[in-house]
């Protein structure tokens, strides 16, 4: 039996409020698991207070599209996809997040510079949890 997307609504309103961050449910030929962005999930970092400073240009914020650990390199690299100060087009990865056995890229949703990268290695993120914060170019 599918699971309908209003029960989905309720069960992320249920977990905001219970200060429960994540839920998993499996049944024959079907899983469900929602991750709730508490905020306390991101690991604190001198990036993250960058995050905080305020802004004098136009910033965009590149967000995870997916529940699950951040990773700033691939895998098999010690070098991470940007760094602050770096140049990047629309649609560069900034990152990836890990679900199960799956990466999901994270994306610039714009060109730019990066300014900080917010998300810490290793770090749960949920849908739409900033990861990096891009500086538009003018």
């Amino acid at each position: 039996m599918p699971i309908e997307i209003s029960h989905i609504e309720r069960l992320a309103q249920i977990l905001s409020r219970s200060g429960v961050d994540a839920i998993e449910i499996e049944e024959p030929g079907l899983t469900l698991k929602l991750v709730v962005d508490t905020g306390n999930r991101i690991a604190a970092s001198a990036t993250l207070a960058a995050a905080d400073a305020p802004v004098t240009h136009r910033s965009i914020i590149a967000k995870a599209d997916v529940a699950g650990q951040f990773l700033a390199a691939h895998p098999w690299q010690d070098k991470p996809f940007v760094s602050p100060g770096q140049r990047i087009e629309d649609g560069a990865m900034v990152g990836l997040v890990k679900v199960g056995l799956l990466y999901a890229p994270v994306v610039a949703p714009a060109a730019g510079t990066i300014d900080a990268v917010i998300a810490e290695t290793g770090a749960m993120v949920g849908y739409g949890t900033p990861i990096a914060r891009i500086r538009e170019l003018n």
